[in-house]
């Protein structure tokens, strides 16, 4: 009873105690599920249409496409070029797959499976499969359909086999991501197709555009060129260049951000002592060469390169070799000496005259399994016999297999059949031609038969030991010490120029990069500078950077955020533009006050000459030696014959012209083809510029930069 009192008195701070600690306990939880909430909110790659796509989605297609480009090449891996363009064709896809997605739901359209099936079986192949190697005749280049139904039925292919089920699974999931590059590029198609229905090509418009393409001009004409005029002559106020920003404020949106940074470079390469050190390497390894009763032992100690023993002729070898051979009797040695980079050493193993090249035939049977032996011998020794009894050798090898195109292996070197081994190259270049000879390698019996040989030239056998000067660690780190000293200093964000000049490194100012640029200045593997400084928080920051054979140190100066470039960031092109605007205006001006009637009179006063271009139409895109000049095109198609025209603006300066000929071809007009062929322009514009409207009206938001 005792206790129930003392329960009962302490009970107002029991419920305290208690509701404090179930208070903790859900504020805990809380917490915990909030920074997983956050962990979420924070993990998007990019967002499209409000949809966000994490990173893991984003990673994920990435692998696909790898590993699709990688059966696609046959590569094993991807360099970073490659692996950069994937990451980008990706992303692309990714947008338009959410663009175009939510654009087919609105309107109703899809891909059927029946049409997806007729895409990949029916009359008329989806062009994403025409295009893939896969399904490409090898001797043809052109779609093989039986090449596609060979790889649809190994998808399908059921097995018990591991190793076969793993192939099988491997292409499944390339045939899957397929699929669905045919079902996107439909749905594409229908949505485009759709676009320039709402598009017409009249009968005058039609008409009209194939009259004045045509019509080839030839244009006499002088330009004063913009640069030729100061700045000085044309004033630009700062509330103009804001007018103009206003007026185009959407020409400058941003999908990531911008990143200004300086930097300079630091290459690591080998020190005076490094070459010290390999050359007195390369004196040991040339006196155990000049020894050696077998060169590729020691080229194997030494190089990187292994020594091959064949003969190879002059034109296989470098003009340093070809020297050496020509004046060395066999055993003579050369070197060591430095070129370039590395120490040479070479050794005339030997020397004759012989045929560079063969041209043979091969015929090869895989051993059998073991007590079989017997078996594959007969079988050899048949074929050798029907072939030395008077068939041809081809015909021998296409009743074998079809697809042999009768054994023809081509023209070969001694050094191209070198990894059959020793005794076949000797038989290749031995053998009568004509005679068919039996060889055995590991693994297989071959029968060969030489076809024909090149004339004889001179021939040697090289041992090259190549030993490269690489930058020791000692060297690096002596590197590495000195840059991490300068990144260390207490003033280097302040004075990174100033500090950077005095040690003697050249700096790179303020550079403009996107923060999903793939390298910094088109320096390999430096896109982890890129990231660094568009996720940096403090302006100024300095940083180092170790790269393959070089080192990077950057100071982040500013972080320009997506959306709508700042005024301040693009007002010095605005200015240039408005200057030339005012530039043209002034020079015209004062052309006309001349009241100038010749082409010479004109190019006098502007300081020029009279030029000649020629083929230019009202449809040409770039103008010899002027690039695109629109004023031109028009003049071109309507100025008048032998009649002075001008001065008038163009993009590169203000021009004079004068049309002094013209020329019509002889096409005949079809309505129906011209209109299509305006059509099919029209279609190609809505294709690439609705993705652009899409991406405005709809909205996406890129952030890869902040992981990637």
């Amino acid at each position: 009873m005792a206790t129930l009192q003392k329960i009962r008195d302490k009970g107002t701070l029991l419920v305290i105690v208690i509701g404090v600690a179930l208070l903790a306990f859900v504020l805990g939880d809380l917490l915990t599920s909030g920074s997983t909430l956050l962990g979420r909110t924070q993990d998007k790659a990019f967002v499209v249409n409000r949809e966000v796509i994490s990173t893991g989605q984003y990673a994920g297609k990435i692998t696909e496409f790898e590993e699709f480009q990688k059966m696609v090449s046959r590569q094993s891996a991807l360099d970073e070029n490659m692996s950069s363009q994937i990451r980008e064709a990706v992303y692309q896809q990714m947008v338009r797959e959410r663009l175009f997605g939510h654009q087919a739901e609105k309107l109703g359209l899809t891909v059927t499976k029946a049409e997806l099936n007729d895409l990949v079986h029916g009359q008329f192949i989806s062009p994403v499969l025409q295009q893939l190697p896969f399904f490409l005749d090898p001797q043809t280049g052109m779609f093989d359909r039986n090449a596609l139904v060979e790889f649809i039925n190994t998808v399908n292919m059921p097995s018990t086999n591991p190793r076969e089920q793993a192939m099988v699974n491997q292409y499944k999931s390339l045939w899957l991501f397929i699929e669905e590059m045919i079902r996107m590029q439909r749905l594409e198609e229908k949505y485009t197709s759709l676009l320039s229905e709402a598009v017409m090509v009249n009968d005058v418009e039609a008409k009209t555009a194939f009259d004045l393409s045509q019509q080839n001009a030839v244009i006499e004409y002088a330009m004063k060129s913009y640069f030729t005029v100061p700045d000085s002559v044309a004033n630009v106020t700062d509330e103009e260049i804001k007018a103009f920003y206003n007026r185009h404020r959407e020409s400058y949106r941003l999908e990531a951000p911008l990143v200004k940074l300086s930097y300079f470079t630091k290459s690591v390469v080998p020190s005076e002592e490094d070459y010290a050190e390999v050359e007195a390497e390369s004196r040991k390894a040339f006196d155990e060469l000049a020894r050696a009763v077998n060169p590729a032992v020691v080229v194997a100690d030494y190089s990187q390169t292994p020594y091959r023993d064949v003969f190879v002729s002059e034109y296989m070898l470098t003009p340093e070799q070809v020297e050496f051979v020509r004046l060395a009797d066999v055993n003579g040695m050369y070197g060591p000496e430095r070129e370039g980079d590395a120490f040479q050493i070479y050794k005339l193993i030997d020397k004759i005259v012989a045929p560079d090249s063969v041209h043979v035939r091969m015929m090869a049977v895989p051993d059998a399994a073991v007590g079989q032996d017997s078996v594959v011998t007969h079988l050899v020794d048949s074929i050798y016999g029907v072939i030395t009894g008077g068939t041809p050798f081809a015909e021998v090898a296409n009743s074998l297999n079809p697809n042999s195109n009768g054994g023809d292996m081509g023209w070969a070197r001694e050094i191209d059949l070198v990894a059959f081994g020793s005794d076949l190259v000797k038989a290749a270049f031995n053998t009568p031609v004509g005679q068919p000879v039996k060889l055995t390698i590991p693994g297989q019996q071959l029968i060969l038969q030489v076809e024909e040989r090149t004339s004889p030239v001179n021939k040697y056998k090289l041992a090259i030991i190549d030993m490269p000067v690489l930058p020791s660690e000692k060297t690096s780190n002596n590197i590495d010490n000195e840059l991490n000293q300068f990144v260390s200093s207490s003033d280097v964000g302040r004075k990174f120029n100033e500090l950077a000049s005095e040690k003697g490194y050249m700096v790179m100012p303020n550079i403009t990069v996107s923060a999903n640029d793939f390298t910094l200045a088109q320096i390999p593997s430096s896109r982890q500078v890129v990231t660094w400084a568009a996720n940096e928080k403090k302006m100024g920051t300095v940083k180092k950077f170790d790269l393959t054979n070089l080192r990077v140190i950057a100071r982040v100066e500013r972080v320009i955020p997506s959306g709508t470039t700042p005024l301040s960031e693009v007002s010095s092109g605005i200015r240039i533009q408005l200057v030339n605007e005012k530039k043209a205006g002034i020079m015209i001006d004062d052309l006309k006050a001349k009241n100038l009637t010749s082409l010479d009179a004109c190019a006098a006063a502007m300081n020029s000459r009279v030029d000649t271009v020629r083929f230019v139409s009202f449809t040409t895109q770039n103008i010899t030696g002027l690039g695109s000049e629109p004023v031109l095109n028009a003049v071109s198609a309507f100025a008048p014959f032998n009649k002075m025209m001008g001065p008038v603006k163009g993009n590169m300066g203000v021009y004079v012209a004068s049309v002094v000929g013209r020329t019509e071809e002889s096409g005949e007009y079809d309505a129906e083809v011209q209109k299509s062929r305006i059509l099919s322009g029209y279609t190609y514009r809505l294709q690439s510029q609705s993705v652009e409207v899409l991406k405005s009206k709809l909205g996406v938001e890129d952030y890869r930069f902040r992981f990637f």
